[in-house]
């Protein structure tokens, strides 16, 4: 069915899974970056991811959608300490 949708642009799909591949080693979070948060902890990122997943089913997203909200989730609270009233904020800013 998805091969007349111009969307889905099947022709490309195995360059864009390896390009995926290939920056994913490149960009990911640190595994000890949690630690440098204050207010938050592991749990609550727990909570969260468990949260956006009911979200992701609720509206029916790609898997894509799921995964990439997460990797920008851990980049973001890599680089930046917020506080545990912005976390449900930060998640659903990244899966939207």
């Amino acid at each position: 069915p998805d091969v007349h949708n111009p969307q889905a642009v099947i022709p490309y799909l195995h360059d864009i899974h390896r390009h995926y591949r290939e920056a994913e080693a490149i960009n990911l979070a640190s595994g000890t970056y949690m630690s440098k948060q204050n207010d938050i902890n592991e749990k609550m990122r727990a909570i969260l991811i468990d949260w956006l997943i009911e979200v992701h089913l609720k509206f029916k997203l790609m898997i894509e959608t799921l995964y990439l909200t997460v990797n920008l989730i851990d980049r973001f609270l890599e680089k930046e300490t917020i506080t545990r009233n912005k976390l449900q904020l930060v998640g659903v800013t990244a899966m939207f």
